[in-house]
């Protein structure tokens, strides 16, 4: 049974999301209310930066599941 990838997928997405929320929040103090669109740019790259790192997983999950 290949049940532990769903697991592990499970248990560490949400501790890595929240250290990338982390680490973004962190950055952002250093950027925010410089420009209104620097501040725009970045929480727009920040919030989309994720889902790449994310679709790898899924692809890693799904492309394991079909075997």
């Amino acid at each position: 049974m290949k049940r532990w990838r769903h697991f592990t997928v499970a248990v560490g997405i949400m501790p890595a999301l929240g250290l990338y929320i982390g680490v973004m929040l962190w950055l952002s103090s250093f950027i925010v209310e410089i420009h209104f669109l620097i501040d725009l740019i970045f929480f727009v790259v920040a919030g989309l930066a994720w889902i790449p790192a994310a679709g790898a997983v899924v692809r890693w999950l799904a492309a394991h599941e079909a075997e």
